[in-house]
């Protein structure tokens, strides 16, 4: 194993804040696998999930089971781990510019590398490992010449620089209350169904652009774009990239975090990333549910201020018209029962009890599209 360090841009005069990578594995190995957790840095089920990773990957390294290089950054955000107001962590949004921490904004990796290939005289040819690794170049030569303005761009820089020539890049979140669920391209679902069953994955959710420049999407679609930029050349999808929802902020327990390890090592297993011992190899389970479009997620947002009070629970499936909340004003007396606007899973819910109308009460995963096509800000 090695540890890396990675100081960011824009520290404070006098202090040093760096990300911080362990490495396992050959240095040359064929593929690369990068798991980071904590983006929202106040959610830290994965961030428990990488600590035990951390002690498998060890002990598998140590016993010559590590075929690929595996980079792990087990708390990938130290700009929200230190943000706290009035013993309150926030780690989802930046204080000195509100940005969400998921939106890459300024990354632009896609049109970065085409500027550069073009100018390059980039011609793809029949070989796609040799187009990679040109593809790949460009990405480092642009990625190195961005000159992040904000902690938050330099933040990014650091772990896009991480994770931008990986095969696979897993980005460990949670919600607020929620079932283990997952995001990531419909041209990707295939590749990560066996990881969605592994994890008992019980809402997985697809999308070409959730118009939120989310980490994952920021890895991925670039290769879905210069695969159409030159539709006849031999472009893989070169970095299969997801978002992995941990449960709610709360199911935070080393039984969960083994768990999700273990689910996760099994995957990388069947890829040929790890070699479990045979003994402790076992098959996926069945899949909870089928994916459904992003276009097909409702968010259920609260009628007025008020208590509210809920007649579900994530993993619940509802119908349309299915009474999902009441909201309580106890000094008028007025209470507003919220009804679910289509039939679908409630896969996640709000931690909050007295809500306002711009609060989310719940997220709802339908199978039809009915035309909803981005994540919330």
């Amino acid at each position: 194993m090695e540890k890396r360090t990675y100081p960011l841009r824009h520290a404070t005069p006098g202090t040093e804040t760096v990300v911080t990578a362990f490495c396992f594995g050959p240095h040359q190995a064929q593929r690369k696998i990068y798991i980071q957790a904590s983006l929202h840095a106040d959610e830290l089920p994965g961030s428990l999930v990488a600590h035990h990773l951390f002690e498998r990957l060890e002990r598998l390294e140590d016993e010559g089971r590590l075929p690929s290089r595996i980079v792990l950054v087990p708390m990938c955000n130290p700009l929200g781990l230190r943000q706290n107001l009035f013993y309150g962590h926030i780690g989802r949004f930046d204080f000195a510019t509100g940005q969400n921490y998921n939106r890459l904004r300024s990354i632009r990796l896609h049109d970065w590398a085409l500027e550069r290939l073009q100018q390059q005289g980039f011609v793809p040819s029949g070989d796609a490992a040799t187009n990679v690794t040109q593809i790949r170049a460009a990405m480092q030569q642009s990625i190195d010449a961005f000159e992040p303005q904000t902690s938050v761009e330099a933040l990014h820089a650091v772990l896009v620089g991480l994770a931008f020539d990986a095969d696979l890049v897993l980005d460990l979140h949670c919600d607020n209350h929620a079932v283990l669920h997952l995001y990531t391209l419909p041209q990707l679902w295939q590749a990560f169904e066996p990881m969605a069953r592994h994890l008992g994955s019980e809402c997985q959710i697809l999308a070409e652009d959730s118009q939120s420049d989310s980490f994952d999407e920021s890895l991925s679609t670039p290769w879905l774009k210069l695969q159409r930029t030159w539709p006849d050349a031999a472009i893989p999808l070169a970095c299969h990239s997801a978002t992995v929802e941990l449960r709610g902020e709360r199911d935070l327990s080393h039984a969960w975090a083994q768990q999700d390890a273990d689910a996760l090592l099994q995957y990388l297993h069947q890829l040929g990333d790890v070699q479990l011992p045979s003994d402790a190899v076992r098959e996926a389970p069945e899949l909870a549910r089928p994916p459904h479009p992003l276009q097909g997620m409702q968010y259920v947002n609260a009628p007025m201020p008020g208590i509210v009070v809920y007649h579900v629970q994530a993993g619940d499936w509802v119908q349309r018209g299915q009474p999902l909340a009441d909201v309580v004003d106890p000094v008028s007396q007025e209470q507003i029962t919220v009804h679910s606007p289509i039939d679908g899973v409630v896969f996640a819910t709000s931690g909050q009890r007295f809500v306002h109308p711009e609060n989310k009460l719940m997220s709802i995963s339908g199978a039809e599209d009915i035309g909803n096509a981005s994540l919330s800000p």
